[in-house]
């Protein structure tokens, strides 16, 4: 594999949340070493980010590209298995479609990494995985094959309940869905290792799923959350949250504070649990102390809007650093990979984007996408010979 130097650009400091000037190097498929600009090198293709700005790939945290294809009716959707009970059985690696258009589309906005979420009809989803945005089989992608077990609240998993059953399922029925597929593994695994996804929207939801954390004594990360700035005031009177929207210090739960998988926020306003929704949910969640990273749950807004999530957080006030790490950083944290990619950093796969622009101006365009040191996509794909010539950019030595 070539060695590849990308000189003189901008590049994002996870800690100071500055840019400045770098030059990044890339060997078998990792960042081999972040150099000043003035270090000569000896390489096989240089790179020139003069006036570029270099990130490492955007992270989807909560997406389902691939499992729930864009322009493909019923037999493109694998995100929802309405006669399973106990979706914990099944596993969104096994339903994803890796030429899905949409994976194309996400390393040409920057997203080179994303969370496969089942579809929220389902109270018990599916194992969720973690893979990156290219790749010829699931398993070619994969970043973690077994992450953790998603759970549904609220309106969507009550209304697929009602078209598969003619019954009811009232709220009370969800909790306690949710209440014994805990239990059930419990007997075969440590909850307190096992990342708990819940989806939410609504005050009430949102309520109980820190209710039943609570109740068993694991934290969880809520999906969504898109009225948790009322949560945080109404869950510190029952004593389950305090009035910053962490466990208070008499939980079980104050030595594992809450995350969330915010948004997405640019979507249509359908139904009713989405009347309070908007990018002020990112300023309250950044104000209250509450670690959150972006989603956009592709295809409910296109993975393409994960760069235009950070950029409506910037415009409800949220500092450009929480915003940047949040897509990056912190959201490998959050999905337990951080050793393998989210930082601009030597032995990390090299998955970089480079930006025309500031990444948070919403008119900002990735010029680049990396994923494990290959090139995915090029601006100038079009003006491209595959005959080795002069790639804009790029000069072969």
């Amino acid at each position: 594999m070539a060695k590849i130097a990308i000189k003189n650009a901008n590049v994002f400091d996870h800690d100071s949340g500055s840019f400045s000037r770098q030059t990044v190097l890339i060997e078998a498929e990792k960042i081999a070493a972040v150099l000043s600009p003035d270090e000569d090198v000896l390489v096989d293709v240089e790179i020139d980010g003069n006036g570029l700005f270099l990130t490492p790939g955007l992270i989807d945290t909560c997406s389902q590209i691939g499992l729930k294809e864009i322009g493909i009716r019923w037999e493109g959707n694998d995100g929802y298995e309405p006669y399973e009970e106990n979706g914990s059985e099944l596993q969104v690696i096994d339903g994803i479609y890796p030429f899905d258009q949409a994976f194309h589309d996400a390393a040409a906005s920057g997203v080179t990494a994303a969370h496969i979420v089942s579809a929220p009809e389902s109270v018990v989803g599916a194992r969720t995985s973690v893979i990156h945005t290219t790749g010829k089989t699931a398993d070619d992608m994969i970043l973690r094959k077994n992450l953790g077990v998603s759970f549904s609240m609220g309106d969507v998993p009550k209304n697929a309940f009602w078209e598969k059953t003619k019954l009811p399922l009232t709220r009370m029925g969800i909790a306690q869905k949710i209440r014994t597929t805990l239990k059930q593994l419990q007997c075969s695994h440590d909850l307190r290792d096992m990342p708990i996804f819940i989806r939410s929207h609504r005050a009430d939801d949102i309520a109980t799923a820190v209710r039943i954390a609570e109740e068993f004594g694991i934290s969880i990360i809520l999906v969504h959350a898109t009225e948790f700035p009322l949560v945080a005031g109404m869950a510190a009177a029952t004593g389950i949250l305090d009035a910053s929207g962490v466990p208070a210090e008499n939980s079980r739960l104050a030595a594992q504070p809450l995350s969330v998988i915010a948004g997405p926020c640019f979507q249509p306003i359908e139904r009713g649990e989405l009347q309070h929704l908007d990018p002020s949910l990112y300023a309250a969640l950044f104000e209250q102390g509450v670690p959150f990273t972006f989603a956009t749950d592709h295809p409910v807004s296109s993975v393409t809007h994960l760069q235009l999530e950070g950029a409506l957080a910037l415009k409800a006030g949220v500092p450009e650093k929480v915003i940047l790490n949040g897509l990056t950083r912190d959201a490998a944290k959050l999905l337990r990979i951080d050793q393998l990619t989210g930082s601009i950093q030597s032995g990390l796969f090299a998955d970089l984007v480079l930006w025309n622009k500031h990444p948070l101006d919403l008119t900002a365009r990735p010029v680049r996408t990396f994923i494990k040191g290959q090139e995915v996509y090029s601006l100038g794909d079009s003006q491209t010979s595959s005959t080795g010539k002069q790639e804009m950019g790029v000069i072969r030595c």
